[in-house]
């Protein structure tokens, strides 16, 4: 194999530092809910903590510092492989309010922020997991955090439960797999 020169080396500077649980909820077969929890330790938009919920076809986004909610709704969120997966994103209306963000690595997190509240639990897994290259705005991202998949989610919204479950699946090593996975350390640069 001939010697390739690499590419020039892509200088980054940090975004964001802190935890995204997220769940996606299935009912027979198909998507259900969808729920990213933010807790934004600190970013180059600010700190704060945010939920955002896709379900039956609308997008609910609550958090602390509404600017900063919709900045990662936007520039996070409606990009990543699970909303995308979804049947339509909406354009988000962000709800200014008291939101706040638990994420214990021994049993999971709980959320909750408006009317909507996220709970994951029954932690599987705890790995390592990082992407020099995430795919984001059609560039590469750095991405690094730890990784607990989670056997169990609920979402509720104006306190009703909604409807579906986790995926919860074992790759071909055995690993538990899960739609509902809890992460801590996470770390974006771009």
């Amino acid at each position: 194999m001939p010697d390739e020169e690499p590419g020039p080396y892509a200088v980054r500077r940090p975004l964001l530092l802190g935890a995204n649980p997220f769940a996606t909820l299935y009912a027979a077969g198909e998507p259900s809910a969808y729920a990213s929890v933010w807790r934004v330790d600190w970013s180059i938009w600010g700190s704060g903590n945010m939920l955002i919920l896709w379900y039956d076809g609308r997008l609910h986004v609550v958090g602390d510092d509404g600017r900063l909610a919709g900045r990662i709704e936007e520039y996070f969120v409606r990009n990543f492989d699970e909303a995308t997966a979804l049947p339509g994103w909406p354009a988000a209306t962000v709800t200014v309010a008291d939101t706040a963000v638990q994420v214990d690595p021994a049993s999971g997190t709980t959320a909750h922020g408006g009317d909507i509240t996220v709970r994951l639990s029954g932690i599987l897994d705890a790995r390592p997991f990082a992407a020099p290259e995430f795919p984001l705005h059609g560039r590469g991202h750095g991405l690094s955090m730890q990784v607990l998949p989670c056997a169990e989610a609920t979402v509720t919204l104006a306190g009703r439960r909604l409807p579906g479950a986790p995926r919860v699946t074992r790759d071909d090593r055995g690993r538990p797999l899960s739609s509902a996975v809890c992460t801590l350390h996470e770390a974006w640069s771009g």
